[in-house]
């Protein structure tokens, strides 16, 4: 695949990222704030119901040139409970209260987990045809 391919292929990856992030920020918002329901509950229910869609999207939209095993969705999904585990406790550890210092703590954990994430997708669960 060339670097051009490679950027799309990237770019719609963060596409897909962050239409199921501000998916999963507004629908567990809304179900605590609305349904009065436990967050604690409804954040991870909500999360573990947006770990297949986000799979089939990544499959369709993202990756569409790679082949997937039979594994597949259980390497997406370990990957995606692994980034969330990493990410919380990185992040719990290290907060200052200081919301720059904060925000830029949760965009560089983010950030990297979603590098992380990308190159398990790209070389790994959805592996290129030429490889």
């Amino acid at each position: 695949m060339s670097g051009p391919n490679q950027i799309w292929t990237f770019m719609r990856f963060l596409i897909v990222g962050g239409s199921f992030s501000l998916g999963y920020a507004l629908v567990t918002a809304g179900l605590i704030n609305f349904a009065e329901m436990p967050p604690l509950l409804t954040s991870v229910m909500v999360y573990l119901l947006c770990i297949p869609l986000a799979f089939l999207a990544q499959k369709k939209f993202t990756f569409r040139d790679g082949r997937s095993g039979k594994t597949a969705m259980l390497i997406y999904g370990a990957t995606q409970l692994g980034s969330l585990a990493i990410v919380s406790t990185i992040t719990s550890r290290f907060v200052t209260r200081n919301f720059v210092i904060d925000t830029a703590l949760f965009l560089a954990t983010a950030g990297m987990a979603a590098v992380v994430s990308y190159l398990i997708c790209r070389y790994v669960i959805f592996r290129p045809r030429s490889v």
